[in-house]
């Protein structure tokens, strides 16, 4: 087993939320035993659709085994895997299951920023990373320069919109871009799980944008609100960027009235253009992006 960085030298928004917390929590559930992590947003049909995206024989870097809920499957397909995992728990759970006997299976404690580069991957899966935002955007870019064909990301739908947030900024960094968002059959009570299956082709990928510069759009236009904000500020604006012709604004205010302005924004945003409109704060300043249509972010996997 390959060793991990020291997790105190880690940024912490390599997850988006402090990694101290992630790391915690998974080895924490690592010591339940009746618990197989993650099992809860795995359903046959994103199984059946993951592993249409994994060539036969590939090799396969699987980011956030976990006790391997995936690994399981992903070895049907690949000519080798390697299961990457920051836990030492999880490691030692999915070292305990019998798809740890296989020859095909390789295991490393570690994150992304931790493989070495001269080591490459046909293809990269990442199942259900804790990571937000950039961080998204930044764990694509480290894949991107270790995969020789294509990543693959199993990605939340319910109260986010990170899939799409991911499939956008990837495409304005050049990469081939396919998204799907996948129901399972309905449970007893009607209710279907759903996730998103993410998909960047990196065989003609250029390295051009930095992360940030992807997420937030440079060419938005900047406004200045003074503090505290005028009553209806967040409507009032959000109402401009809906019925106006800019890709995204970027909201500058005082330190001491961001936060409430970011909710206030947030409400307005879901209220008046829900799933037209998105929200970000990132490095003191909120950033409204107007969201691609759906027919062009859920264009089918082929």
């Amino acid at each position: 087993m390959g060793s991990s960085a020291d997790s105190g030298v880690m940024p912490p928004d390599r997850f988006g939320v402090p990694i101290e917390s992630v790391l915690e929590r998974r080895e924490r559930l690592a010591d339940i035993s009746d618990i197989k992590f993650g099992e809860e947003r795995v359903f046959p049909e994103l199984i059946e659709t993951l592993l249409d995206e994994v060539p036969q024989g590939a090799n396969v870097l699987e980011v956030g085994a976990a006790t391997g809920v995936l690994t399981g499957p992903l070895l049907r397909k690949a000519g080798y895997l390697t299961a990457l995992e920051p836990s030492a728990g999880m490691l030692r759970r999915l070292l305990e299951t019998e798809i740890a006997e296989s020859d095909r299976l390789g295991v490393i404690q570690g994150m992304v920023e931790d493989l070495r580069l001269e080591v490459s991957y046909d293809v990269a899966v990442v199942t259900f990373t804790p990571r937000r935002g950039t961080g998204l955007v930044r764990l694509l870019q480290e894949l991107a320069t270790r995969v020789l064909d294509r990543v693959v990301m199993l990605l939340e739908v319910e109260n986010t919109l990170d899939w799409a947030y991911i499939a956008r900024a990837a495409a304005i960094q050049g990469f081939d871009v396919r998204l799907r968002i996948v129901s399972s059959q309905p449970d007893v009570s009607g209710q279907r799980k759903r996730a998103a299956v993410f998909v960047a082709d990196v065989a003609n990928w250029d390295a051009v944008y930095a992360a940030e510069d992807a997420w937030t759009i440079a060419d938005a236009r900047e406004v200045e609100v003074p503090y505290p904000a005028p009553r209806g500020t967040a409507t009032r604006l959000v109402r401009f960027l809906h019925a106006g012709s800019d890709r995204a604004l970027r909201v500058q205010t005082d330190p001491r009235g961001i936060d409430r302005l970011y909710g206030n924004l947030r409400t307005a945003a879901h209220r008046l253009a829900r799933d037209e409109i998105t929200v970000r704060s990132h490095g003191g300043v909120i950033h409204l992006v107007r969201l691609p249509r759906s027919e062009d972010r859920l264009a089918p996997l082929e």
